[in-house]
């Protein structure tokens, strides 16, 4: 497999010695628009490009990785994709959020691979935290603190780049250990860069980060504290710590948790035909968080992100429109009519169907069952008779009638005009 890494300023140096001394069976090319960096380049047997189109022309390359400046990135994932090439780019996708989903929605039109090189939930500590949470070693989470303090003067919390640059990382790792995404976002700076968030199934989370800090530096993936239901997990100074009602479990060895590095997973993922870890769809929602925190910084006030979760649009089906087909209804008389709107395959929980049902003056639904499932009529419009398990109810237009797992039942029009319900069932979970 051949590589094309282009850029090596900064953090490319660091690809460079990574790939030649980590990844020795991959071929590899370099572009740079520095030309002073060539004759090392060369003295080391590899080919040395100042123009990247030039590069993947000749080298043709099996994928691109981009460690240019992030003002670059656009322009060179692009042009990996002119050549349908899978990249592998440094954080952020782009300059801004709209070049990034753009970025984004044509790598996946045009089915290119395209990951982040995102690190820190590689680090192995991390991992075993993950690890925890999913074993449920705290129970049902409940609240997340992160701080980040370092002295680092290069990028200051006057710039906004410290967004892209520093803090979507910790928002990656708040969406990775909890498994949710945020759902409301207040953000404020002086000093202290600190943004409170909602996350999905009513976890709080807080993150504080400095850049100026005069006092003990975190870890880079930040110091962790995680509360639960049944303990709570803190993670500092390099050491995790376990606290449930059985004691305290301190663990500093995290060599039993696999945690390959970003580009290992990213070499996986093409030759597994599936997305990395952090594929830019995924990855685009910590940009995406980015992009929220400066509207809650410039507005004052707390932001709802949730447009950018991927969910899709809205699924609406008007059931007063629906094409109706009649049929006889679990041996009932006359002909019930009909239309399933919703099907199991259109839920992700155990929802099996939702009908829209028409039962005619004189018709009737037969007595029948569902086994372990259970089922919802509502009754929309007329009146009929209601029969659960050998006894019979009168019930009208606004009636709500539940049948339990194995609970026999039937419906009969009584009246002069149709009845009209919806009719939902709901299965045990998988």
């Amino acid at each position: 497999m051949k590589a094309l890494l282009v850029g090596l300023g900064g953090f490319g140096g660091g690809w460079y010695r990574k790939l030649r001394s980590q990844y020795a069976d991959i071929e590899l090319a370099v572009a740079d628009t520095d030309s002073g960096k060539r004759t090392a380049v060369e003295a080391d047997g590899i080919p040395f490009y100042e123009n990247v189109r030039e590069a993947i022309e000749r080298e043709r390359p099996d994928l691109l990785i981009n460690v240019t400046p992030r003002e670059v990135h656009k322009r060179i994932n692009e042009l990996a994709f002119d050549h349908k090439l899978p990249v592998f780019c440094e954080k952020p996708i782009a300059d801004n959020y709209e070049d990034a989903a753009a970025m984004v929605q044509r790598a996946e039109q045009e089915q290119i691979p395209f990951m982040i090189a995102e690190n820190y939930r590689t680090f192995p500590a991390v991992r075993k935290l993950k690890q925890l949470l999913d074993e449920g070693a705290i129970g049902e989470l409940r609240s997340m603190e992160c701080d980040f303090f370092r002295q680092r003067q290069k990028i200051t919390l006057e710039r906004d780049e410290v967004l892209e640059e520093v803090i979507i990382h910790h928002f990656d790792l708040l969406r990775y250990l909890s498994g949710r995404e945020v759902s409301r976002l207040y953000a404020s700076r002086r000093h202290v860069f600190h943004i409170v968030m909602d996350l999905q199934a009513g976890i709080q989370a807080s993150f504080r980060c400095s850049l100026t800090s005069q006092g003990r530096e975190t870890q880079w993936a930040g110091d962790w504290r995680i509360e639960g239901s049944l303990g709570s997990l803190t993670f500092a100074g390099g050491v995790l710590e376990l606290v449930t009602a059985d004691g305290v479990r301190r663990m500093e060895d995290f060599s039993d948790v696999d945690a390959p590095g970003p580009f290992t997973e990213f070499l996986r993922s093409l030759e597994e035909h599936r997305p990395g870890e952090t594929n830019a769809r995924d990855y685009l929602k910590n940009q995406a968080l980015a992009d929220y925190t400066r509207r809650s910084l410039r507005t004052g006030v707390p932001v709802d992100p949730s447009d950018s979760w991927g969910y899709g649009p809205a699924v609406i089906r008007n059931f007063l429109r629906a094409e109706l087909t009649g049929s006889v209804s679990h041996g009932g008389e006359g002909l019930v009519y009909g239309s399933k709107l919703f099907g199991s395959g259109d839920f992700d929980t155990p929802l099996k169907f939702l009908h829209y049902t028409v039962i005619p003056p004189g018709s009737s639904i037969g007595l029948h069952g569902h086994r372990e499932d259970e089922e919802l009529y509502v009754l929309l419009e007329g009146s009929g008779l209601m029969t659960v398990n050998g006894r019979t109810y009168r019930v009208e237009a606004g009636d709500i009638v539940l049948n339990k797992p194995w609970w026999r039942h039937g419906l009969r029009n009584d009246g002069d005009v149709p009845m009209k319900a919806i009719i939902f069932e709901v299965g045990i979970p998988k």
